[in-house]
Parts: C-alpha cells; structure tokens; sequence
C-alpha cells in the first residue's frame, strides 16, 4: 500500500499521465517512450523474463497478469483525482476488458497476429504511441532502433555464414524454436544472418519441437540459446546421448534473458545482447 501512494504522489507531482497495463511488451514500450506505467502485472516475473528496461521502484504490482488483482485497481483509480487512468494490452488479454472498464479506459493493440511479425509489432507500437500522445516519440524509437542495427551489421558480418538456431529450452526434452517470422527472427535477419529453422511457426513465432528434432537442423548451425531455463537443463544434456553427438551442440552461444515476446525494446535490447555474445562469448550454463 505505501507503493501505491508513493506512486500516486509521484504522478501528483509530475503530472503524469495515469497508465496501467497487465502486458509486458505494452510497458516495456512505455518505458522506452518515457510513459512509464504507474501499474503492472506480474511486477517481479517482469524482472526475471524481460529484465530491461527497468520498470521503476515505485511500480505498482497488479498482480497475476490473467488474474489482476481488482481491489488494488479500484484504488488506484478512485485516487487519482481528476486523472483518469488508462489501461492498455494486447488482444491475449480482452477478457480482462469488462473489468478495466469501470475504472478507465481500455484499449487494445496487436503486437502478436497473422501477418508480418516485424511490421505487426511497429504498427502496435505507433498505436500506442498515438494513444498516449507521443507518436514522435515512436518515430524517435524506430530510429534509434535502425541505427543500432546499421551499427552493428558489419561488425558480425564474419559471423554470417552460420545459420542460427534461436531457442529456449521448456523441458529437457522441448525447446520453444523461433523462426523467420518471430520478433528475434527478425533481429537477425536484419543483421544479415540465416534462422536455421525454416519451418511455419505460429503467432508467437515459434514452435514446440522436441530435442530430437534438432538433428534436422544444418549441421553448421550455431546453436543460440536464450535465458531463463529450467535449473536441470545442464546436467540433463551431459546424459543425452542425441545431443552430445550433435556438431551444434559443441559451441551453444547462451545469452541472457530478453523477453521474446516483446515488442521494440526488447528487439533493441537483443541487437546488443546477440552481437556481444558473438563478438566476446555468451553466458555458462
């Protein structure tokens, strides 16, 4: 409860706009577009699958994000004064529209659809830029964004003969795969690289595949895993006996914890994380 005042004092003083969001790609847009949220869900999940950019101390925690917690809502609404406070998220949380409603305004964006997953994510991201006022402040982003990628093209064009294979282990069994048409496959392909896994993914970007399945992949495939993973993962591939005698397997580049189901931060965020995982090794297992 001190949080919630702490905040609200903080929006008095600054005159901020009240935003709330249970969607992760929606506050990291926030953030970068200098609107951070005054509410978000599922805050210290937040800290461990998206890590950057930080959301601020005083951020409020609604809870789980497909089960907010309503109290903590009408509170911060009937708080606000004569602020009026506006929840924004994806479609993968409508349902939850008939309970923002009583306490503000409600809109929707798409960053995950049919369709282009670069150019789904670009126009989600104008569309939030619209809703809070801020469209240059998008532009200023996207910009931001090229440059860092015209940036670092050439310094891994020595790394592009390699396909890569981006994933993330569920199990020790099953990986989540990312294909060409995901927001990291995005990212690499404008770097200049090759995704290994060719196959149609879903409107996520990936797929469920087994460990098995990975022997399909080009034999030169530089094998990028991203963080987090469940703790057993390490050990359970030393007794693999598939893997140990795949050639990806012998040099895995481990990167650290970007949410791959974010939106131009955590794309921004990856350029950076990707090129010095290359340039300079990646993480241990």
């Amino acid at each position: 409860m001190t949080a919630l005042f702490s905040a609200l004092n903080s929006v008095a003083e600054e005159t901020k706009s009240a935003y709330a969001t249970v969607d992760w790609s929606v506050a990291e847009t926030l953030i970068a577009l200098e609107q951070p949220p005054l509410a978000v869900g599922d805050v210290k999940s937040y800290q461990t699958w998206v890590k950057k950019p930080q959301l601020p101390k005083d951020t409020i925690d609604l809870g789980v994000r497909l089960q907010p917690n309503v109290e903590q809502i009408a509170t911060l609404s009937h708080s606000l004064n004569q602020q009026s406070l506006t929840f924004i998220h994806s479609n993968f949380y409508t349902a939850l529209n008939e309970k923002f409603a009583p306490y503000g305004k409600v809109y929707n964006v798409e960053f995950y659809k049919e369709g282009n997953a670069w150019g789904n994510v670009v126009a989600a991201t104008q569309k939030i830029g619209n809703i809070i006022g801020k469209p240059q402040a998008v532009h200023q982003l996207l910009a931001k964004y090229e440059q860092d990628i015209a940036r670092y093209r050439p310094l891994l064009q020595k790394f592009t003969e390699r396909p890569i294979a981006l994933v993330q282990f569920i199990d020790t069994r099953h990986l989540r795969i990312y294909g060409e048409n995901s927001l990291l496959g995005a990212v690499i392909r404008q770097l200049g690289f090759k995704n290994a896994y060719l196959p149609e993914v879903n409107t996520w970007g990936f797929q469920n595949i087994d460990i098995t399945e990975l022997a399909k992949l080009p034999s030169n495939t530089r094998f990028v895993v991203i963080k987090p993973y469940p703790n057993n993962i390490a050990t359970a591939l030393t007794h693999n006996t598939l893997w140990q005698h795949l050639p990806l397997a012998k040099e895995p580049l481990i990167l650290p914890a970007v949410w791959t189901f974010g939106a131009i931060p955590s794309a921004q965020r990856f350029i950076g994380i990707f090129a010095n995982g290359l340039l300079q090794g990646g993480e241990t297992w």
